[in-house]
């Protein structure tokens, strides 16, 4: 029994650990020029699951020390009855009755055997249900963790994600570690696509440019859906051979229609890109990013620029977005 409300607190006590940590990272949403706090880093998310996993092994190995006991019971009781019976033979033999004293107590003490192999067997049980539970509570905590790094309708990593792995880079950065391009990529006039031709049909063209980035910048440290139209990569390649290779990948895919069921709906992207330059802050990056963007979309959109901290420059020839 003691056994029982020991697990039963200890399982209680990591719900509630995990609950109070969960609500305690939320955070409500905020404007884009906010920085975000992640919900949960790698290096918490494995802390949370080893917990779990070590209390379901500790369960798992203190079922295994039960069933030990329990076959030793069981080796116990068979010995017992078969001496039991051995002396009840010769005493009968011998002529004594059947309820004298010691056969008595020899009967109490079978019984006694008996009980405590039942309560060990309902321990057992409930320890079985104890360490399936832990293990379902695992798998759980593993799919929410990762839940709060995924954006759902593109399967890239959200924008917690993207903060985060932005802070370790930069971190990196000024400890005189190797340095980094941030790009963003906007679709260019989606607000149509989603008036001309609904939204799921929007949502299908966010999916297809997702896995188009994704499987392009296969070598980048994090590729991000940024908020609504909007996507973010995080690679460590030099700032102009990055921007070289979204330009073509720019290219790529105004070039070629995304299928939506019976439409073919041509896609066009802008592109800006950014890196550190002596920066004390994160900040500094992001808006030379932006401007970098922004000088795509305002000059006339499908075209790539990057920002070196002398101002956005177009990389190749301009070219005119469809509309």
């Amino acid at each position: 029994m003691n056994a029982l409300l020991l697990i039963g607190s200890s399982i209680l006590a990591v719900v509630l650990v995990l609950i109070g940590y969960w609500f305690g990272r939320r955070r409500p949403g905020r404007a884009r020029t906010v920085e975000l706090a992640p919900l949960v880093d790698e290096d918490d998310r494995q802390r949370i699951v080893g917990l779990l996993q070590s209390l379901a092994r500790w369960t798992n190995e203190y079922s295994g020390n039960v069933s030990t006991y329990q076959s030793d019971l069981q080796q116990i009781s068979n010995d017992v009855r078969q001496s039991l019976n051995a002396v009840q033979k010769e005493r009968q033999s011998l002529g004594a009755k059947p309820g004298d004293a010691q056969m008595l107590g020899d009967a109490r003490m079978m019984t006694l055997i008996s009980q405590i192999m039942g309560t060990n067997e309902e321990l057992q049980s409930r320890l079985h249900a104890a360490e399936k539970q832990l293990e379902e509570q695992t798998q759980q905590i593993e799919s929410y963790l990762t839940e709060a790094r995924t954006d759902g309708l593109t399967g890239l990593f959200n924008r917690r994600a993207l903060d985060r792995k932005l802070d370790e880079m930069f971190s990196i950065y000024r400890g005189g570690g190797s340095s980094f391009v941030l790009i963003l990529v906007d679709i260019d006039h989606f607000k149509s696509i989603n008036d001309n031709y609904g939204h799921p049909v929007g949502d299908l063209v966010l999916q297809r440019i997702a896995t188009i980035l994704e499987a392009n910048m296969s070598d980048a440290k994090i590729v991000a859906r940024f908020g609504g139209e909007e996507f973010a990569i995080l690679t460590d390649i030099p700032l102009r051979m990055a921007a070289d290779r979204m330009n073509k990948l720019r290219k790529q895919i105004a070039e070629e229609p995304i299928q939506t069921g019976k439409d073919n709906i041509s896609v066009t992207m802008s592109v800006g890109l950014s890196e550190p330059r002596d920066d004390l802050a994160i900040g500094p990056i992001v808006r030379r990013t932006d401007e970098a963007l922004y000088c795509a979309k305002n000059r006339g959109r499908n075209r790539v620029y990057f920002n070196d901290g002398s101002g956005p420059q177009l990389v190749g020839a301009p070219e005119i977005a469809r509309s």
